[in-house]
């Protein structure tokens, strides 16, 4: 037998059962729906924005027209690849060390 679980719509205040939706005013009550809906939300948000400087600057070096200009950018990008890697190693280490 399936419990009902009584829900208190936040916009009008009527109490629903097991329903997604408000039975008066059609709002969302499943949480499952509205986490998926501020994630669509936060998503959208952030594939619209314009890009800061830091990522103006880094782009510029990574498509830069000269090819030394663009070697320095991955040649950096990949020390601090591998600098990233030790020390997420290290701490990995110590996380599951004895004990």
């Amino acid at each position: 037998m399936e419990e009902v679980i009584k829900r208190k719509c936040p916009k009008c205040g009527t109490w629903n059962g097991n329903e997604d939706h408000c039975t008066n005013c059609g709002e969302v009550l499943n949480y499952k729906l509205i986490r998926k809906k501020e994630d669509e939300k936060r998503v959208k948000e952030f594939s619209t924005r314009p890009p800061d400087s830091i990522e103006r600057f880094l782009n510029t070096f990574k498509n830069s027209r000269f090819i030394l200009v663009r070697m320095i950018y991955y040649i950096l990008y990949g020390v601090w690849f591998i600098f990233a890697l030790i020390i997420s190693s290290i701490l990995y280490i110590v996380a599951a060390g004895p004990g």
